[in-house]
Parts: structure tokens; sequence; C-alpha cells
């Protein structure tokens, strides 16, 4: 029996960014300045243009009203650069990463307070907007891991970000905790769909650390588009997740836990699977009301150098012909799932490069607002990577590709004139970033112990008392003894 998760407590940062995408009525009718202020593409690095098209920006910011009539120093289209390059350069202060976007003025840049100050004006929902609107799945029918027999692979996680300990970010956000307190930083917790053959995150749902991943996850799910072949962790295979992807048409391969694997057997089929049905609660299944139909797949390996060996593990899948999903080829596809991982590990230590806050935004809808600029990021370099693998054929896939190597080719050539070919030229230089065959090796997980002699801070913890005097008024210079 698979039971839902257990009910998430609210979400105070849903309600204060509007996170979810509007329905498609609602983008339509919203209401479009009379006269939205000229883009001026001549400010900014021609070849920016090129990974992003301009409409698709002036687009989102007359939907949203944030394109503004007056002639400001920070431009709206501007501020959405800002803030997606700002994760391509995390080592570098949003002043300086605008002077790395923009040619040499004949005038001074603005002062520093000015881009935050734009920033808030732009808000979090232009870049929630573009990113709904232009993320989008990039595989082919023939690209390698994207699909099965007619459905595209993804795969459905989570994770979370840590952002500056700013009071509104603790309250929005809140932390993790243990019998010593609270944690550093204030967490945003993310899930994401990705799709597995090309590393692209193609929708998301943000809250609070407090925000479960099963909720989240349901909210990804009930907007999911038909034709997806879903993998989820067994911490997500819970019966309303399932049961909201078969709603959209579309399908399930995921692991269950041990203690979830009590599901009967009812038909044994060829390959050695057999027909169960999950319920939504005890009451249901005693019932036998609201059942939805799965395979179980049971498996194990005898191979001594792995993790795992001789222990048994379970699939289910809602795929019920044999001859469309066969056991030995959901035990094959299944390990696809691990490639989200890889993609937050993209973000992570790649573009963030395991910074610690990994975000910089101090204040809750500027972390929303960093976030959706850091996916589309992200995704730009991605689709740069994904066109460079159609144009190299079988040669090369998508995730066979260096995603840092890509990132510093697109870095390194933002400075060129962008005409008509720049694009093809970055995207066939990008073909080249392949990465070594994969060897057969294995990482247990371990932890390294370590300990501090530093005492912990703490949050509430006073600060030291702070000087009154200048340190020349305090020097006292010592007497010699003789030797």
């Amino acid at each position: 029996m698979i039971l839902r998760p257990k009910p998430s407590p609210p979400d105070p940062l849903v309600r204060l960014s509007r996170l979810d995408p509007p329905p498609r009525a609602v983008v339509a009718a919203a209401a479009r300045p009379a006269a939205p202020a000229p883009l001026h593409t001549d400010r900014l690095f021609p070849s920016l243009y090129r990974l992003l098209p301009p409409a698709a920006i002036l687009d989102v910011l007359a939907a949203t009203g944030t394109a503004g009539q007056r002639r400001r120093r920070l431009l709206a289209h501007e501020v959405v650069w800002l803030v997606i390059a700002q994760a391509w350069f995390p080592d570098r202060s949003l002043p300086k990463v605008w002077r790395h976007l923009h040619p040499s003025p004949d005038h001074r840049d603005p002062v520093d307070s000015a881009f935050t100050q734009a920033r808030q004006r732009l808000g979090a929902r232009p870049l929630q907007r573009l990113f709904h609107r232009h993320c989008r799945p990039l595989s082919t029918p023939n690209g390698f891991g994207a699909f099965h027999r007619g459905w595209l692979l993804v795969a459905l996680d989570g994770s979370v970000f840590e952002a500056p300990d700013t009071p509104a970010n603790r309250r929005a956000l809140g932390a993790a905790s243990n019998q010593h307190g609270d944690g550093a930083f204030p967490q945003l917790r993310l899930a994401a769909l990705c799709e597995v053959g090309t590393h692209v995150i193609t929708d998301v749902a943000m809250g609070p650390y407090q925000a479960s991943e099963q909720a989240l996850g349901l909210r990804l799910l009930r907007r999911l588009p038909a034709g997806r072949l879903v993998l989820m962790d067994r911490g997500l295979s819970y019966y309303d997740l399932v049961h909201a992807v078969r709603r959209r048409h579309s399908h399930v391969l995921a692991r269950v836990k041990a203690r979830q694997r009590d599901l009967p057997v009812e038909a044994v089929l060829p390959d050695g699977s057999y027909r169960s049905t999950i319920y939504p609660s005890s009451n249901a299944k005693r019932a036998r009301r609201g059942g939805l139909p799965v395979r179980v797949i049971r498996y194990t390996h005898d191979d001594p150098t792995r993790d795992g060996c001789g222990e048994e593990s379970c699939l289910i899948t809602t795929v019920l012909g044999v001859e469309t999903l066969s056991a030995p080829e959901a035990v094959r596809l299944y390990p696809w799932r691990w490639e989200e991982e890889s993609v937050f590990k993209e973000i992570k230590e790649t573009m963030l490069q395991n910074r610690q806050p990994l975000l910089r935004s101090k204040t809750p809808m500027l972390v929303v607002q960093e976030m959706y600029g850091l996916l589309l990021g992200h995704y730009v370099v991605r689709q740069v990577m994904a066109e460079a693998a159609r144009q190299r054929g079988v040669a090369v896939a998508a995730v066979r590709l260096s995603f840092k190597q890509s990132l510093e080719v697109v870095e390194d050539r933002l400075h060129e004139a962008a005409d008509e070919h720049w694009l093809r030229r970055l995207q066939r230089e990008v073909g080249w970033q392949k990465l070594r065959p994969k060897r057969p090796r294995r990482y247990p997980r371990v932890k390294k112990a370590s300990r501090s002699r530093w005492p912990n801070k703490r949050p509430g913890t006073k600060p030291p008392s702070q000087p009154t005097q200048h340190i020349s008024e305090k020097i006292r210079i010592l007497q010699s003894d003789g030797h």
C-alpha cells in the first residue's frame, strides 16, 4: 500500500510571490502598456540577444507591466539579463557583472545601490513568466536517452538552496533545525522536472524549507504535459503523485520504499513482474475503492563490487504492457533518474561554485527572482549544448558534453561581434567539449566527520563588543629589560 504523503504546512512564500504560472487565459488577457520603452539592444553585447530573443523578453515585460515608460540608466530588459548573468559570474558583484556585459561606455556606470533598486522594480514575475514560456524540452525523437517507445523521459526530484541569513529570508523561507538549534542559513526548497536526455529543467515549483517535496512535486505533476514517462525516487512514489501523472495521460516508473513493498500479487507476467493495485489509504484498500493498477518489478544483482549486492529493490510502473516496457528494460531505464542529480550539481558546483550561501539575495522576492534567473542561465547554456549535439549527429550526445567547459566557452565569446554566424560558431566549439567515456566505478555514501575548535555562530548570538577608540590611542610600548 502506498499512502498519501504527510500534509505540508502553509506556504508563505507561494502567497508572497505567486510562483505558479497563471492560466493561459489570464496571460492572454494581461494588460499591456500602450507604448513600451524601446529595447536599446546596443547597450549590452549583441551576443546576449542571440542566446535569448529580445522579443521574448519584451513580451514578458509588457505582459507583467514592468517595461517602464521612463528612460532610466538601467532599463528593464537589461536588468533581466543582469539577473540571468549573475549566475554565470558568481564571484563578481552586480556592478561588476554589469561591467562585464556592457561595452565600454562614454559615461559612468550607475551607482551600486541602483542595481538593487532596479531588481526591486523588476520583481520576480517577469523572470518567472520568461522561464515558463521559454524553457521547453529540447530532445529529438532520435536523441540519446531522450525517448522510450514514444514517451519523453523526464525525472522528478527536489533540492534546497541556501539564501543569506537576513530576518526577512528567515521569516519567509525557514531553515533546517536539529537538537542544537536552527541551521545557519534560510533555505529555499525546489522541486523540478528535468528532461534527462538534455539536462534541461522544464518546470519548477518553489516553497519554503518546511514545504515537502511531495507537495511541490504534486503541483508540478498537475500541469504535466501528456506523453511523458516520469522517473521518480522512492521518496516521491506516493499514490497522489502517481495518480496525478496518469490524469495527465503520462506514465510513471518509480522506486518504492521497503515499507511500501507490501503489494499483493494479482497476476504474474511472463517477464517476472506482476500486476498489483495501489490505493490512496488503508480504508480505500479495504473497500477496494479508488485503486490504481500498476506493475511491480522486484530485482537484485550479484556483483560484489557494487553497492546493494543481494539486496532487493522494487520498482512500480503504470505501463501495464510487458511488450511496451519489459522488466529488464525498466531496470535499465530507471538509472536515468539520476541525471537530475547531475543537473543540480551543474547548478550548485559549476555555476554557483559551492558558495555558502549559494544565493546572494537578501529578501524573499529577490531570492525567487534570482532562482528563476539561475534556471534561465542554466537553460541558455544547455540549449546551446543541445543544438551543438544535434549538429554533430550521432557523434555526440548532449549529456556527454562538458557543462563546465561549455559555460566557459559561452562566457569567453560574449564579447565577440555577434553577426548572423556567431551562434553557429559558438555551437560548433561547444560541440568539441566532449567528456571522457564513463568508467564503471562506484562511490559509496560515506561521511568524514569534522570538528572545529571555533564556537558555532547561532541565530541570535550577540555581536562582540566593538572598539571605541582608534588603535593608535591604545598602543603601549613595552620597556626593554636590557637583554
